[in-house]
């Protein structure tokens, strides 16, 4: 989907008409017009107006993949550091962190509330995927992956409209005054 065919897809599924997000947004509605039938580019101060009268983040409209650590790791930092996350590690008995135990919870209740739909959403599809023998032919399992893949997807989207996360705690005794998140660990000494 381009950036116009997201703007419109988003301003639909929140049943606005272009000269309501226009109101909301602050934009006039002939260039969110021209924005949704590709004429025009939205330009990034545009395009983060539009994304806070649609309520989603100005990520939607981009597309980015991870395809390395590096990739992964910076999203996860910058998780760390503009949400309030908890990361829960064990120890061996000299204090040091086994990779394999980290794992990483949210605190904030409106983001488990979704991530929890989301799983229980894809619950359901990965069930109809493996469980061809319940529908009785290849075809109807076809269909049926078809239909929940497609109520998957608009699951997401509804998921992704949203209220600003909650940032996590934050501390300004750095030398230079500047305000700092803190990240939550919770650390078990497995060995004790």
């Amino acid at each position: 989907m381009t950036i116009g065919e997201k703007i419109k897809h988003y301003r639909t599924l929140n049943g606005f008409s272009q000269e309501y997000l226009g109101e909301l947004s602050g934009i006039n509605s002939a260039t969110i017009k021209k924005y949704e039938y590709g004429i025009r580019n939205p330009k990034p101060d545009q395009l983060q107006k539009i994304a806070t009268a649609l309520g989603v983040s100005i990520f939607v409209f981009m597309d980015f993949d991870i395809n390395t650590e590096s990739d992964l790791l910076s999203l996860l930092m910058k998780m760390d550091e503009q949400t309030s996350m908890t990361f829960e590690v064990d120890t061996d008995s000299s204090g040091c962190i086994e990779p394999d135990s980290i794992k990483i919870s949210f605190n904030d209740p409106f983001i488990k509330e979704k991530l929890a739909m989301y799983l229980a959403t894809k619950n359901v599809l990965n069930d109809i995927y493996t469980n061809e023998a319940k529908f009785g032919s290849k075809e109807k399992h076809q269909e049926a992956i078809d239909a929940m893949a497609e109520d998957f997807s608009n699951v997401k989207d509804k998921l992704l409209i949203s209220k600003a996360v909650t940032p996590g705690p934050m501390i300004t005794h750095t030398p230079n005054g500047e305000t700092v998140p803190i990240t939550v660990v919770k650390v078990t000494n497995k060995d004790e």
